[in-house]
């Protein structure tokens, strides 16, 4: 048997072993297994415990009759009566209804103010990227632009006009 100071420890970089000190090999080796550990559990099935409600089981899923019928939480398969058994809730019909509404509200909104700003021209719509995108002031943008401050305020003006007026007539 080998004593502590003959132990020669390795880890695989890129293919090829590497002699490491005991101290480097324990933290290679220990996020690594944590994370076999973690898969490891996570494959076991949850089951109803006598006191604690769900529990981790340590037999083997392969042959439960738990897990063979569709119950286990663990599993990659479970049914919709198996989560709301297991106390998961469920969304309401109406709620997935209402919520694809709402989606499809703001997948249409966001369309229309696609539109409105394509109806811009180039410079409206820099302006209005450096405002808002870019949290740019009226003064640097007129700096870039060449402009007076006072002009890109007054542009910004008229493009939030014209925007509301697309709008109003959609």
């Amino acid at each position: 048997m080998e004593t502590k100071e003959q132990k020669q420890y390795y880890v695989i970089v890129n293919g090829q072993r590497v002699e490491v000190t005991e101290e480097v090999y324990r933290a290679y080796v220990r996020p690594v297994r944590a994370q076999q550990r973690t898969e490891k559990r996570n494959k076991r099935c949850k089951v109803k415990g006598a006191r604690f409600g769900l529990i981790r089981c340590n037999g083997d899923c392969s042959e439960c009759d738990y897990a063979k019928s569709g119950k286990a939480l663990g599993g990659t398969e479970q049914s919709l009566e198996a989560l709301a058994e297991s106390g998961f809730e469920l969304p309401s019909e109406s709620d997935m209804e209402a919520d694809l509404v709402a989606r499809e509200e703001y997948e249409e909104r966001t369309a229309l103010l696609h539109l409105a700003i394509c109806s811009l021209n180039k410079r409206q719509r820099y302006i209005l990227k450096e405002i808002y995108v870019n949290r740019k002031t009226s003064a640097e943008i007129a700096a870039d632009l060449g402009i007076d401050a006072s002009a890109v305020r007054h542009s910004l003006q008229r493009i939030l006009a014209s925007l509301r007026k697309f709008f109003e007539e959609k």
